[in-house]
């Protein structure tokens, strides 16, 4: 089977995070005005608060970058808790946590090098994934569902 190769380095740069905010709002700015109390307030109707998404996106983030540096990324184990609890009192770091881990996978995303390392050789059954590929599919991605979310989230409780 072939290998999938992410975005050039740039575009992936506008994927993880956009700061000009060409298309939709930067991660910092779907983040900041939050109070603590606002941002663990979960919506009626809704299953989650905008501190257990951004924890949960967290984990992504987090899994993803060790995996990136792991020397053995087939054995690398995602987190057994991929919907972690967050308090008031700790959105303030989760908040300062996420934004950093994403500059850091920004960083990943500037070595185009790095980016067309294989992560996951193919196989019979499975095309061959790029550190590029693995960031656009499982952190672009996963990141623009759950700011959705996040955006909807600040509306519904006038934030």
């Amino acid at each position: 089977m072939d290998t999938l190769f992410g975005p050039p380095p740039a575009t992936l740069q506008l994927l993880l995070d956009d700061p000009a905010e060409h298309d939709f709002p930067c991660a910092e700015r779907l983040l900041s005005g939050l109070t603590p109390q606002q941002a663990v307030t979960v919506p009626p109707g809704l299953s989650h608060s905008i501190a257990a998404i951004l924890a949960h996106m967290h984990a992504n983030v987090a899994f993803n970058l060790g995996l990136i540096g792991s020397a053995d990324p087939l054995s690398f184990q995602p987190p057994e808790n991929p919907w972690p609890s967050v308090s008031a009192e700790e959105w303030p770091h989760l908040a300062q946590a996420f934004l950093a881990d994403l500059a850091r996978l920004g960083q990943v995303g500037q070595d185009a090098q790095e980016l067309a390392r294989t992560l996951y050789p193919a196989t019979a059954d499975e095309p061959g994934w790029t550190v590029g590929y693995k960031l656009a599919a499982s952190v672009a991605k996963h990141n623009a569902y759950h700011f959705g979310q996040i955006a909807l989230i600040r509306q519904l409780i006038g934030a």
